[in-house]
């Protein structure tokens, strides 16, 4: 029973990435940066940033790293030290490099820890927020769980509903200005986050306490945005936490509600997954009736989509689900 609750944050943000790398380019123009450096810098920064653009990641980081003698200079402005690292951090991540990119977030947010500045703040809050996934990503699981609690500590669970329910961009100026953040979307996936790394550092009891604290709040807040079929992850992460904690009927109730909201969001990928585990869960507890009929719907549910390629995996889970049942004691 996998999950991979993370993978949501590769994609959140590529393109606010450049906007807000934008924006900064603008503001710093009127903070007069070294000569020096901005010259050099200049040109990598709207290469890293332009929509589309195509680059060597590994020339690029050497190239940012051949700037960062300059910012040994006394009275460098932080803002440029944060623009540096900021630009950095993005190309390691999109290198696949997530311990590189969390070392360089954490060195653009030592230079400025904190700021006023609307042209930097959504920068400073996508570097907080996705040093959470490139933590993880390189199995930094306490150290992700940090930010996570800063996070909690800034936007309690049950205050929610008074942020914006999504982030938007304002198209009306260029470059575009992220507007309304953090969103109920991004810190409901903070409080997600929290449960899957208590899950992979072994507290499958406090992962579970946690996302059952959430779930009744994601489940309002996405039912009143309309989007509730978001709500799978949730429900995918407690079944895990109660699987480790031998619980297995409470495991097949939330996969159940899980398969419930996949059929109606016609997420088909979801659907077979939910049927399998649930077929899984029957045999683990020797209901070999039940498992045969998650099979069976399972089964169904391809003939339905004519969706051949799960057609014949069905016929290979009954193979195997015959051959444990033949190695069991007493058969």
């Amino acid at each position: 029973m996998g999950l991979n609750m993370l993978a949501r944050h590769a994609a959140r943000g590529m393109k606010a990435l450049a906007v807000a790398a934008a924006s900064m380019s603008l503001s710093t123009q009127a903070a007069k940066p070294d000569a020096g450096f901005e010259a050099r810098f200049a040109p990598l920064y709207a290469t890293v940033f332009s929509e589309g653009s195509s680059f060597s990641g590994r020339a690029m980081s050497a190239d940012l790293q051949a700037l960062e003698p300059l910012l040994k200079k006394p009275g460098f402005a932080a803002r440029d030290i944060f623009r540096l690292y900021y630009t950095q951090a993005s190309v390691y991540a999109r290198r696949g490099m997530p311990k590189e990119a969390a070392e360089a977030a954490q060195t653009a947010l030592t230079a400025l820890s904190g700021t006023q500045d609307p042209e930097l703040s959504y920068a400073h809050f996508f570097l907080r927020y996705s040093s959470i996934r490139w933590l993880a990503d390189d199995g930094q699981h306490e150290a992700a769980l940090k930010w996570v609690k800063a996070f909690q500590a800034q936007y309690p669970l049950q205050q929610i509903a008074v942020l914006p329910a999504e982030m938007r961009w304002d198209e009306s100026v260029r470059p575009a200005r992220a507007l309304d953040f953090p969103s109920q979307m991004q810190i409901l996936g903070v409080y997600e986050d929290e449960g899957y790394l208590l899950h992979e550092l072994g507290q499958f009891r406090a992962a579970r306490q946690a996302n059952e604290r959430l779930l009744p709040v994601a489940r309002e807040r996405l039912k009143a945005m309309g989007k509730l079929q978001q709500i799978r992850g949730v429900l995918t992460n407690i079944a895990q936490n109660c699987y480790e904690l031998g619980d297995l009927n409470q495991a097949a109730i939330y996969l159940q509600e899980r398969l419930q909201i996949a059929q109606a969001a016609q997420d088909h990928a979801t659907v077979y997954d939910s049927y399998f585990q649930l077929m899984v869960l029957a045999h683990e507890q020797k209901q070999e009736p039940q498992a045969r009929q998650w099979l069976a719907r399972y089964e169904q549910y391809a003939l339905n989509q004519k969706d051949s390629k799960q057609q014949t995996r069905v016929k290979e889970l009954l193979a195997e689900l015959e051959q444990r049942n033949a190695g069991r004691p007493g058969k």
